[in-house]
């Protein structure tokens, strides 16, 4: 995991949105066991989606 601790560190803002999205995923998909939702089913599996894409694109990025 050096390749992607080393681009967070450079690139905190990217940091932050890719964390913040992979959270939010999370959080829209926990919030199933109370509700079933198709709004946060969708939600979740985007933001989990994204915050997957954000941890891809930071181990291939060129530096």
């Amino acid at each position: 995991m050096g390749k992607i601790d080393e681009y967070f560190a450079k690139h905190t803002s990217f940091n932050a949105l890719t964390h913040l999205s992979t959270g939010l995923g999370i959080a829209w998909l926990v919030s199933l066991a109370w509700h079933c939702s198709t709004v946060a089913l969708v939600l979740g599996i985007v933001f989990l989606v994204g915050g997957i894409a954000g941890h891809i694109y930071a181990r291939f990025a060129k530096q």
